[in-house]
């Protein structure tokens, strides 16, 4: 018989058929139903076999609880007993069989299944949460890593770039007839200083300086003074962030003759042709 609607019948038979908790008996007659197309119940099988094959996978198989197995075995040996022959009345006609109550095995059995995929569920939600937390913990500690790596990538080529200049200086300072002119702050700039490390034999300027890092969209520039006061530009020379510089300027022959001093001055970025703020780091040559 198809049923017009869904009732708590219809619901506990699919739950149970859905969860394999059907006797064999009870399973056929129910599948019997579902071939005559009763659509009630075809949906009600439907929507519970995909939840429970979803929970089946969600969850990380487990040991059921002891009491669930008991209670399964106990159904088992009662279904698999032979049934008792019905007692004959006084004229030799078997007496009715009396109705059973539902058993409590069938009462309890779904609440025992809810409780025991509940119990997974709780326990799944919990390992995945632990290994969310993990995750997030091991990527935090990646990102510090990255940063380290990054630092120390930085750390490595600043270290490279002082042995280059030192290499540098060292070469100046051994070659024959090299000379050194120390520039000292000025007005502008007391706390800043600076070098120049002249190669006579290459004609080059090696120069550095420790100067205040310079405003945005300004530039340090570099002359030659000579000894008419003319003041010829050397070139920009760039600082890093915290107004350290390394350059080496190529000494035009003309003006290696005449030049009597050395000068900084903050510019507009670019360089100018002429001085346009004052002097801050000044050196005469000796």
């Amino acid at each position: 018989m198809n049923h017009n609607q869904t009732t708590e019948e219809t619901q506990e038979r699919a739950t149970l058929y859905a969860l394999g908790a059907l006797s064999q008996h009870e399973a056929r007659a129910f599948e019997v139903h579902l071939r005559e197309g009763c659509p009630v119940c075809q949906a009600e099988i439907s929507q519970y076999e995909s939840v429970t094959g979803e929970l089946g996978l969600a969850a990380p198989a487990v040991p059921p609880p002891a009491y669930l197995r008991e209670l399964l075995v106990a159904r088992l040996e009662r279904e698999a007993a032979p049934p008792a022959t019905a007692p004959a009345g006084a004229s030799g006609t078997p007496l009715p069989t009396p109705v059973r109550a539902p058993s409590s095995v069938r009462l309890y059995l779904p609440w025992a299944v809810a409780a025991c995929f509940a119990a997974l569920f709780a326990f799944s939600y919990r390992s995945i949460r632990q290994i969310g937390q993990e995750i997030a913990r091991q990527q935090e500690r990646l990102v510090a890593l990255q940063s380290e790596g990054e630092q120390l990538k930085t750390t490595l080529t600043q270290e490279r770039m002082r042995v280059q200049q030192l290499d540098q200086v060292r070469s100046v300072l051994t070659s024959p007839g090299s000379r050194v002119v120390l520039l000292a702050g000025q007005g502008s700039a007391p706390s800043a200083s600076g070098a120049v490390l002249w190669d006579t034999h290459r004609n080059r300027w090696l120069v550095t300086a420790s100067l205040p890092p310079p405003p945005v969209g300004k530039a340090y520039q570099l002359w030659f003074i000579t000894t008419a006061q003319a003041k010829i530009s050397a070139g920009v020379i760039r600082t890093d962030v915290t107004g350290q510089s390394f350059t080496i300027i190529d000494v035009p022959s003309d003006v290696s003759k005449q030049v009597a001093a050395a000068a900084i001055t903050l510019e507009p970025e670019g360089g100018s042709e002429q001085p346009t703020m004052p002097i801050y780091v000044l050196g005469r040559v000796g």
